[in-house]
This record gives structure tokens, C-alpha cells and sequence, in this order.
């Protein structure tokens, strides 16, 4: 299967994908993460113009999906010394990495899971928001990713769970909805302009909307609700800045 038949075939499951570089795992796209779509026309203009490109698909909520990465022999250590504690890992669905590693797929446990690298354990990473991960046929120093378990996707185990320091929230800078409704409705004046797009931007990236789409609503909202309006211009400065930033937390992440 081609990278391109895969990525549509991911997007078909309701899991963004992105192109990443060959042979390498920085996303290839201007936004990065932030551009992560299920639009089955984006992901063939990509691989069009890219096709020897890695695919990669993001993790926690967007995706429904959390990875445990066992990395090395480190990773396997940790792993096993965990199962004797707490019991093996259920049947789930599985991939081999090129540096002998594996990855474990969960469900999303439908609150904030943090990516990590080490916090579980020394040489086991997870793959939650603000994540992603090379999936097949990506390869790396030509060396593949490998389905190794095709199954169904088990939930996360207890302990894993907690052991991923995970908080209830969904996002530590959430806004009350009466503040976003308030926004909208009665407008934004001079003076808070600037800042109350930042927020708007912010927030709508933060929930993986995608980037093209916060653009639109970002303009429309200008138009429409800010009195006066920002200079065209100074919206799109605000939302290349925003979504700069937030592809830095997220790589931050994944690093």
C-alpha cells in the first residue's frame, strides 16, 4: 500500500494525517502539526507534490488514539519490568519501528493525555495530545514501519493511565463558553482587538481545528464582529504567529 492509499485510508477512520519528510519524522507541511486534516482532496494534493513523503497521524483527541512507544532495549526493559507488576498489556492493535522498537494503539480515554518521553518509565514515550506518530509504509534511514498486530484497538490500561500523569481537563487554558458566546454576539471593540483574536486563534488551534478554517473564521469574525475591523493584514500576522507557536509546543512534545 502506498503512503498516499494509506493516509486515505486513515483519514477514512476520522484520523488526520500530515506528510512528514522521507526518510524522517519533521511534519513537511507550513504549520505542521496544526495542519493535520481527514480532507481526503488536501492529503492527495500533498502526496501529489510529495510522494515519497513519510505519513504521519496525530494522537489523543483528534484521532481518538494514545501510543505507547517502547523505544530500545531500554523500552523493552521498562515494559516487562511494568507487566510483572501490574500484568500484561491486553491484545491490541501494534507496529514495529525501524530501531526495534514497537508501538502499542489505545482508545483515547476521552480526557487530556499528555505526551511524554519518560515519564511512564525510562524508554517508554506516549503519544497522547498534542502528538503524533509515523505510521506504515513510513520508513526511517530506510528502514520501515511495520504492522506487527492487526487487531482491534484495546482501551488504555488503569495503570498505564495514571502512570501518563493525566488531568481530567481537556485543555489548561480552556475558556468558559459564555466567553466565547459573548465574543461573538456582542462583539469586540477597540482596544481588545488584537488580543481577543490571539484568544479566538488560540483556542480554535489548541482543538485541532484546521488551520485554513481558523483563518476563514478568524476573517469572518473580524469583519463581522470586531468594531472596526483589523486590517486584513494583522489577522493573518495574528494566526501565522499563533499557529508558529502552537507547532513548537506540539514538536515540543514529540521531540
Amino acid at each position: 500500500m502506498s503512503a498516499l492509499e494509506a493516509a486515505l485510508r486513515c483519514a477514512e477512520h476520522g484520523w488526520p494525517v500530515l506528510p512528514c519528510e522521507p526518510e524522517g519524522k519533521r511534519p513537511a507541511t507550513r504549520h505542521g502539526l496544526c495542519d493535520a486534516t481527514t480532507d481526503q482532496t488536501r492529503i492527495a494534493s500533498w502526496w501529489r507534490s510529495q510522494p515519497n513523503a513519510n505519513l504521519a497521524v496525530t494522537t489523543g483527541r483528534p484521532s481518538g488514539i494514545v501510543v505507547l512507544d517502547v523505544d530500545g532495549e531500554e523500552g523493552w526493559d521498562s515494559l516487562h519490568a511494568l507487566e510483572d507488576e501490574y500484568g500484561e498489556l491486553p491484545e491490541t492493535t501494534s507496529v514495529t519501528t525501524p530501531r526495534g522498537g514497537q508501538h502499542f494503539y489505545f482508545g483515547w480515554p476521552g480526557a487530556l493525555v499528555k505526551t511524554s518521553a519518560g515519564d511512564v518509565a525510562p524508554g517508554l514515550d506516549i503519544r497522547g495530545d498534542g502528538g503524533y506518530v509515523l505510521v506504515p509504509p513510513s520508513s526511517v534511514d530506510r528502514r520501515g514501519y511495520e504492522v506487527d498486530e492487526r487487531c482491534g484497538i484495546a482501551g488504555m490500561p488503569g495503570w498505564l493511565l495514571e502512570r501518563t500523569g493525566r488531568t481530567g481537563a481537556q485543555d489548561g487554558t480552556a475558556q468558559p463558553a459564555e466567553t466565547w458566546v459573548r465574543m461573538v454576539s456582542e462583539g469586540v471593540a477597540e482596544g481588545s482587538r488584537n488580543q481577543s483574536m490571539a484568544r479566538l486563534v488560540g483556542h480554535l488551534l489548541r482543538k485541532y481545528v484546521d488551520v485554513d478554517l481558523v483563518a476563514m473564521l478568524a476573517h469572518l469574525t473580524n469583519e463581522t464582529r470586531w468594531r472596526p475591523p483589523l486590517p486584513s493584514g494583522e489577522v493573518d500576522q495574528i494566526i501565522d504567529s499563533i499557529a508558529r507557536t502552537e507547532l513548537r509546543r506540539r514538536q515540543g512534545r514529540t521531540s
